[in-house]
């Protein structure tokens, strides 16, 4: 069970806390969409910087870009996101019966 935990590292959280950060440029915001503090909305994107052993958002101070594996990283979670939103959507439909 070890094993398959390793290969499954992401958290759908996680990465929906990072595509909002990327979307509005401000962990501040994110938080606030969330109901989430800054603090706590940083914490999460180090963890998620920690799994990939690279930063994925250069900060100048209060503005935040993507770096290149922030970038790579953005796109893939655009896909599991909306892969999961599809898989949701599809199998509640299932659980829908009669007229």
């Amino acid at each position: 069970m070890n094993d398959f935990l390793a290969t499954v590292p992401f958290d759908l959280y996680e990465l929906s806390l990072f595509h909002l950060v990327a979307e509005h440029g401000s962990f501040t915001k994110a938080g606030e969409i969330l109901g989430r503090s800054q603090p706590a909305v940083s914490l999460q994107i180090q963890r998620l910087e920690e799994l990939v052993d690279e930063p994925l958002l250069n900060r100048n101070g209060r503005n935040l870009e993507l770096s290149d594996a922030g970038n790579n990283l953005y796109g893939y979670a655009n896909q599991i996101l909306s892969l999961n939103d599809l898989a949701i959507s599809e199998l509640s439909k299932s659980a829908v019966s009669g007229k």
